[in-house]
């Protein structure tokens, strides 16, 4: 009987464990991501605290490390002067140490030409629980359209 009880306890964590992710919680880690992207906040040692070391993400045509994609977000502060997204459409995918979300992202970006870059996004990301803590893994970006106007 007492093999039983623990039998019963292990199972009742691991459980309670594999349903703590949630697609919530996953959407809520896309968006922290993004506020953290926020020119107006940004910090490579702040949004490198909920990546993975491998973390990778495709944009633009090309592949990046966080290193790489620090680069051009520091190029792009020169001319940027704020972001804004707004994130929509999710569908979410989960099990017990993953998510795979596919969204649709809406960025317009005010630069120092005093010009609005409206832009769309067809955009999915791989997140994965690593130390107990779910963290971005890779982020692969397509570019619908975007348009500039004065502002």
């Amino acid at each position: 009987m007492k093999k039983l009880w623990i039998f019963v306890l292990i199972f009742s964590s691991y459980g309670s464990w594999a349903s703590s992710l949630t697609e919530e919680k996953a959407i809520s880690k896309l968006n922290q991501f993004f506020e953290l992207l926020d020119l107006e906040v940004y910090q490579k040692e702040n949004i490198s605290k909920i990546l993975t070391n491998d973390f990778h993400i495709f944009e633009m045509g090309k592949a990046w490390n966080m290193d790489e994609f620090d680069e051009f977000i520091q190029e792009a502060s020169k001319t940027t002067i704020s972001t804004d997204w707004v994130l929509s459409n999710y569908v979410v995918s989960i099990d017990e140490n993953s998510a795979h979300i596919s969204y649709v992202n809406d960025g317009v970006f005010k630069t120092t030409d005093n010009e609005l870059v409206i832009s769309n996004w067809l955009e999915s990301v791989y997140l994965v629980k690593e130390g107990g803590e779910l963290k971005l893994k890779f982020l692969q970006s397509d570019l619908v359209s975007r348009e500039t106007k004065p502002n």
